[in-house]
């Protein structure tokens, strides 16, 4: 059996070696093929058994039915994560009226801040990537049309005339069995909206997450101007409504979500009530001065940072709701769409004292799920997990938009990660294509990395295929307490 260093050369991920290097026994990856014949025969035999294994998408959110027709221009906006600020390249609202503008109206705009052109040059670099001509190659295979870009999305266009059966076929053909559904980031959708996209996807079953920054948006407006109890007060009626009953959009939530991390940085649970009240009103009396730099500010940062003890000690109770229910907790720990996230702030590390979630001397172990991979930084968030029993490293986003590199991440996870803890999830918006990739590219790089280890003798077939059943939805299935 290889040692550790001859082992990750073997697998193509360490010393500088290419990504797809040869197996142990010997057989070479093509990284130039996209199907399943650019695999070695271990991983091949393994992805015939690893499609019949349904999965969980333990990190997405729900669809509307606005994409149901498009064209390659909005197709890339709508995908890639480099289009998310577009609006924020021009004045407030500006971008806006020129999506919805006539050409006269676009046309005075484009004068005045050369919107086209700007979307025109972002849009270019985010087609230029070697994940859009996977994706195309991917795509015609299943629209059975011509591997172009254009053809693929004049053949989508013919199923989207039918939207509601094209995503059934696209969830039915990834063997999607639940969708674990943020309703943090739903474009406005409502219940009823909810439920047309969920209607859609069956038997696929759409579980919803709450989130609590989105609590908290609608408490903490100057508007409103609330107190810290006040908002607590209305803040845990909201959750208990959520996990208790079907207050999150008509249904139960099984699990919430925080995106405080990229926002504050490093966190640190807060229960000093007295110490988050003179932080929030110190904020709100600055705020109704003009003192305070708006969200979306150059110095963004301020915004969250001077509002810190009261946002950390709405975390911390919306946690320990979580704990008292045995339900888990995503944070948001990695990737990130600029200029929302602060980058600088997502090192998994920064999530440690949430994780150990102390009072008293005692490490309580709420259930604390990593969202993102850590990505790029893997090592962080697979080590935070290998140390500590109640966090657990769950892989969207990076999967699928990294493609091959899934084959180094599941590598490097499986180093240290028990097999118990990690979790399949897309972060799938937007597009129904999103859920569909990373569900079929999640089980082709993971059955290659898995036949990288029956090649060397460190799992046999059998551990590699339960391996698969625990990451593609067993694990899942335990943490949220569902029953399939």
């Amino acid at each position: 059996m290889p040692d550790r260093r001859e082992f990750l050369s073997l697998a193509g991920v360490g010393g500088g070696s290419a990504l797809l290097g040869a197996c142990a026994g010997g057989a070479s990856f093509d990284a130039g093929r996209a199907g399943a014949e650019g695999l070695d025969p271990t991983a091949r035999a393994l992805l015939d058994d690893l499609r019949g294994i349904p999965v969980d998408d333990t990190h997405c959110h729900p669809l509307t039915f606005d994409d149901a027709q498009t064209d390659p221009d909005a197709f890339i906006e709508r995908l890639a994560l480099s289009a998310f600020p577009m609006d924020r390249y021009f004045p407030a609202g500006v971008y806006q009226r020129w999506r919805a503008g006539d050409a006269a109206e676009r046309s005075t705009l484009d004068a005045e801040f050369d919107i086209a052109a700007t979307r025109a040059r972002v849009l270019e670099q985010a087609g230029e990537t070697v994940f859009l001509r996977y994706l195309v190659k991917e795509l015609a295979a299943f629209l059975d049309c011509d591997a172009t870009f254009d053809a693929v999305i004049e053949a989508r266009n013919e199923r989207g005339a039918d939207y509601a059966s094209y995503l059934g076929a696209l969830f039915a053909d990834a063997n999607i069995e639940n969708a674990m559904l943020d309703t943090g980031y739903r474009e406005g959708m409502d219940e009823a909206g909810m439920i047309r996209f969920k209607d859609a996807i069956a038997p696929a079953r759409g579980r919803h997450v709450l989130r609590v920054d989105t609590i908290l948006g609608g408490l903490m407006r100057e508007d409103l101007d609330l107190g810290i109890d006040e908002i607590e007060t209305q803040m845990m009626a909201e959750i208990e409504a959520g996990l208790d009953g079907d207050g999150n959009l008509g249904a139960p939530s099984y699990g919430m979500k925080s995106y405080l991390l990229p926002r504050l940085g490093l966190l640190k649970p807060h229960f000093d009530r007295a110490a988050a009240r003179r932080s929030w009103d110190a904020f709100r009396a600055r705020r109704a001065r003009g003192e305070v730099p708006a969200a979306d500010a150059q110095d963004r940062d301020d915004y969250w940072q001077l509002q810190s003890a009261a946002l950390r000690y709405l975390h911390s109770l919306a946690l320990e709701a979580c704990l008292e229910r045995d339900m888990p907790m995503q944070f948001h720990a990695g990737d990130g769409e600029a200029p929302r996230g602060i980058m600088r702030n997502q090192d998994p590390f920064l999530m440690e004292e949430m994780v150990r979630f102390e009072r008293g001397g005692v490490m309580r172990m709420p259930q604390v799920i990593l969202i993102h991979a850590g990505y790029p930084l893997i090592g962080q968030a697979a080590w935070l997990t290998h140390l500590y029993a109640n966090c657990h490293f769950e892989l969207s986003l990076a999967a699928p938009l990294i493609h091959h590199g899934m084959l180094r991440m599941f590598l490097e996870v499986m180093e240290v990660v028990p097999l118990s803890k990690i979790l399949f999830g897309s972060d799938a918006y937007h597009l129904p294509e999103f859920f569909w990739l990373g569900a079929k590219w999640g089980r082709r790089f993971l059955a290659q990395a898995l036949g990288i280890y029956v090649d060397a003798g460190i799992l046999n077939r059998d551990e590699a295929v339960a391996a698969a059943r625990m990451i593609l939805h067993e694990n899942n299935r335990r943490l949220y307490h569902l029953d399939g």
